[in-house]
């Protein structure tokens, strides 16, 4: 019975085989791994892979009488120039925030702010989003210098019944 395959001798030896080959196997995996982040690394340094690319942008409401209905965003080099969904969950209320997580880059802004009788467009063009930051959105607030473009449209009377 020596020679008998399905003994217990050719078994354990057939499963040191197995093991040692399933070894091997995830160790050239885990190795493979270890070269391509060792890599990217020694090319792209240590700020590549432990900093984030998005980035919060605070939407914050620094009128006292108006509130915020709509926030859109575009990027400023995107081929379709498009304008996002409506990026808020629920209205922004006098000196209240909402913050937005957007991916580094160029963006523009485009506000949408009410009151009870005026409707305001808001647009801040060409914002560079490369860190946390904070959007404080007032309609009387820009100076004629300033590159953030304030539209102002009445809204329709109110029919009685």
């Amino acid at each position: 019975m020596k020679n008998d395959i399905f003994g217990k001798e050719h078994i354990t030896n057939l499963s040191r085989i197995i093991f040692r080959r399933l070894n091997t196997n995830i160790m050239k995996k885990l190795i493979i791994i270890l070269f391509i982040l060792a890599t990217a690394f020694a090319l792209n340094g240590c700020d590549f892979i432990f900093t984030p690319r998005n980035h919060y942008v605070s939407i914050y409401n620094d009128e006292n009488a108006k509130y915020i209905t709509s926030v859109y965003y575009r990027g400023v080099y995107s081929y379709d120039n498009l304008w996002s969904r409506n990026m808020i969950t629920s209205e922004i209320y006098p000196y209240e925030y909402e913050d937005l997580l957007i991916e580094e880059g160029t963006y523009d802004f485009k506000v949408i702010m009410e009151d009870d009788y005026y409707s305001y467009e808001i647009y801040e063009n060409s914002l560079y989003v490369n860190t946390d930051i904070r959007l404080e959105i007032c309609v009387d607030c820009y100076g004629k210098d300033s590159k953030v473009k304030v539209t102002r449209t009445p809204k329709a009377e109110k029919v009685l019944k």
